[in-house]
């Protein structure tokens, strides 16, 4: 009976989802956008999506779709710097435009050309992935303006428990703006819509899902700042690589 009501509210959290997007990003933000100046509008684009966001995570918590709990909130507070998270949900994400301020993120092209997401993509500015080179500029633009820049440095959704191999863009663009890394662990038991799992599939208990921030890592303090940028780049990644290896251990 329990996991029957909460595939019932699974089911209403997705209309809610897709209502609010419809909702936020073709009545709300075009009747309000204008009283902003065109250069701070993807900033307040950014304002609202996360009011968003915040509302959906917490829609899902009373509506007993999961139990959620966040760790160390406190260490989100700051501007300008790389925040990097494990990636093993599609909703990875939502949790994180949820309580990041003013969050840019670096997203696949084939998201830009869905509908229901390629507006809000296009309104907060953030940076497609299909240009590499453009990303580079883009990505230290938005940090030296203030936002903060979540990547994924698995790529794509990556299955629980399975090796730690990250993408060198998150190293390289903390060290090229010279920004500290902010580590994020997210956590599902059950997982709930990983890789190849569809969003009808709801897990027979109640997923409990946890985010933990981790404390801010200062580059140089972790590396020799002496060294060439691409090796920099390799060192401070295996870092990350070992710090969620023994986190996943």
């Amino acid at each position: 009976m329990e996991r029957g009501l909460r595939f019932a509210a699974t089911v209403l959290s997705y209309l809610v989802y897709g209502l609010g997007a419809l909702l936020v990003w073709w009545l709300i933000y075009p009747a309000t956008a204008w009283r902003h100046p065109p250069a701070v509008r993807p900033a307040y684009a950014r304002r609202l999506s996360r009011r968003a966001f915040r509302f959906f995570v917490e829609w899902m918590r009373r509506t007993g779709v999961w139990d959620f709990h966040l760790e160390g909130a406190q260490r989100l507070r700051g501007r300008g710097r790389v925040i990097v998270a494990n990636h093993p949900s599609f909703l990875d994400i939502v949790l994180l435009f949820a309580f990041v301020e003013d969050a840019v993120c670096v997203v696949k092209p084939s998201l830009a050309r869905v509908p229901l997401v390629g507006r809000p993509i296009r309104c907060c500015g953030h940076i497609r992935a299909d240009d590499s080179q453009t990303l580079l500029p883009a990505a230290l633009a938005a940090l030296r303006q203030g936002a903060n820049l979540i990547l994924f440095p698995q790529g794509t959704r990556t299955p629980p428990g399975e090796p730690c191999r990250f993408h060198r863009s998150a190293a390289r663009i903390a060290l090229e703006a010279g920004a500290s890394i902010v580590p994020v662990f997210l956590r599902y038991r059950p997982l709930l819509l990983g890789k190849g799992q569809s969003w009808h599939q709801v897990p027979e208990h109640r997923p409990a899902v946890t985010v933990t921030v981790g404390a801010e890592i200062e580059p140089e303090k972790v590396i020799d700042a002496e060294l060439p940028l691409s090796v920099a780049a390799r060192r401070l990644t295996r870092h990350l690589e070992r710090l969620y290896s023994d986190w996943q251990a």
